[in-house]
């Protein structure tokens, strides 16, 4: 999964990869389910799990996966079974906030 989303190019960028536990949880809305989202934002999402970057610390070979049928996010799993991805990419501002300074 790590190595999908990372080595994915589509819609002309090659800076995608596979969100973290909390970035995944972030998407999940618990006030409807199957599937778990506002899939007006994000469509055709299945109603099943969805591997996160994050390791699960009490075994190395497990990766926490978010279940987008209800939105459980306290999942894992085998790294080496399968599941869906959701890739994403880190987008910085195109430009800087300044705020003003108020000398009293």
């Amino acid at each position: 999964a790590l190595g999908h989303c990372e080595g994915l190019s589509f819609a002309g960028y090659n800076d995608w990869r596979l969100p973290n536990r909390e970035e995944l949880r972030s998407i999940a809305d618990y006030g409807t389910y199957n599937p778990a989202t506002d899939t007006g934002y994000f469509p055709d999402t299945r109603s099943s799990g969805y591997w996160s970057s994050t390791t699960y610390a009490s075994n190395k070979d497990d990766a926490w996966f978010v279940s987008f049928d209800l939105g459980r996010g306290d999942n894992s799993g085998n790294k080496s079974n399968s599941r869906y991805v959701r890739a994403v990419r880190t987008v910085l501002p195109s430009h800087t906030l300044t705020t003003p300074t108020i000398m009293a």
